[in-house]
């Protein structure tokens, strides 16, 4: 017989898919491709507009493919304002990574964290939706002809990478903690330790 522990299991799992949540911020989340006609802020059309989840909420700069930058005279604003729900899903992260850490009984912990994961994955979602509709706004405010024919906005305004690994990992950190919490709710010891079969 081997025995799986799985509250220590719990306690590196939960932590380490927070704070991978919370690196993917750094990574790419939404992008403006700039086939649109005259481009979109500081990129030519060709280039793209780069904005990772850190940009989204800090209101950073975001990144412009250099060979397709506008000459400075024709460069127009791609600064979006700090967006509170991405800044909200940060201060979630630190949350559910102290009480994932720190706190001992194990139903608790589990409950709390499946609760703020589930809460950081909505509020990302949300988050993410808003600002495709501010770029595509603002996309649609700086074209200086009509869209290319069986085009619109939305076409050219991207999800990325950044965006979908972030909210996986808050899924899973949710579910995992979810399964847990009722594990512990249901059976008649705290369910921390179990024994299975093995070689």
């Amino acid at each position: 017989m081997v025995k799986v522990d799985r509250g220590r299991w719990g306690r590196v799992f939960s932590p380490a898919g927070l704070v991978l949540a919370g690196l993917l911020f750094l990574a790419p989340f939404l992008a403006v491709s700039c086939d649109a006609p005259g481009g979109y802020g500081r990129a030519a059309p060709g280039g793209t507009t780069t904005y990772t989840g850190w940009d989204l909420a800090t209101g950073g700069t975001p990144d412009v493919t250099e060979d397709h930058l506008l000459p400075a005279a024709q460069r127009r604003d791609d600064v979006l304002p700090p967006q509170p729900l991405a800044g909200a899903v940060l201060v979630l992260l630190v949350i559910g990574v102290l009480v994932a850490a720190g706190v001992g009984r194990a139903r608790t912990r589990r409950g709390v964290v499946a609760a703020l994961a589930a809460i950081a994955a909505l509020f990302l979602l949300v988050n993410q939706a808003t600002v495709r509709v501010l770029l595509e706004e603002r996309l649609r405010e700086q074209l200086s002809a009509p869209l290319p024919a069986g085009k619109e906005i939305g076409d050219f305004v991207h999800d990325q990478g950044g965006f979908a690994f972030s909210l996986l990992a808050l899924v899973l950190v949710a579910l995992g903690n979810l399964a847990g919490w009722v594990r512990l709710v249901r059976g008649p010891r705290d369910g921390d330790t179990r024994a299975v079969a093995g070689g």
